[in-house]
């Protein structure tokens, strides 16, 4: 028997001790030959498990802007972060506790930030993120302290700060991300 956490009728996220992971149906349109609107894809989206965080489901990868008419083929660019100009569409399913990612390259850490000790789980990225909570509950603390907890629907504008996660709570939290690129002076 299958037991799923339900987020949507096209987003099944399976408990942490199940073999089969997140999948996502994606819809994607471009044009043909002709410049006319057709569907490229609609396929399911497997989630790819991450250390320290639990899933995520990589849904369009950029690294610069969209031109059109196009295929509507998805450019696959490596990375979580996308460079300045890129985008990465993700969604996220959070595991319990202290979400602490291990470190990138794109991801700014500062003294302290090492993983296990009281900043575990703080850094800051070169990007814009907009997110949606689609299930669970989560926390995002701020480099002073200052915390906020998102329930399901909402929407939250992540400006390139110092910040950490924490999923509230004992279920895992499911989170939909657009990040966009950002200069940093």
């Amino acid at each position: 028997m299958e037991t799923k956490l339900q987020v949507s009728k096209n987003v099944a996220i399976n408990k942490p001790d199940e073999k089969q992971g997140m999948k996502v149906r994606t819809v994607v349109t471009g044009h043909d030959a002709k410049g006319r609107a057709v569907f490229v894809q609609d396929e399911q989206v497997d989630g790819t498990p991450i250390p320290g965080i639990g899933e995520l489901a990589f849904l369009w990868n950029a690294d610069e802007p969209a031109t059109y008419p196009n295929a509507g083929n998805n450019p696959a660019a490596p990375g979580i972060f996308p460079p300045v100009g890129g985008i990465r569409y993700i969604i996220g399913t959070y595991l319990p506790g202290v979400i602490a990612p291990e470190p990138t390259p794109e991801m700014h850490l500062e003294d302290g930030d090492e993983p296990g000790g009281a900043n575990d789980g703080f850094h800051r990225t070169d990007t814009t993120d907009f997110g949606v909570l689609l299930s669970g509950n989560m926390a995002l603390e701020l480099d002073d302290g200052a915390e906020v907890v998102l329930s399901p629907g909402d929407v939250l504008i992540e400006n390139g700060t110092r910040h950490r996660w924490r999923v509230v709570g004992d279920v895992p939290a499911t989170l939909a991300s657009f990040i966009i690129g950002a200069r940093r002076h």
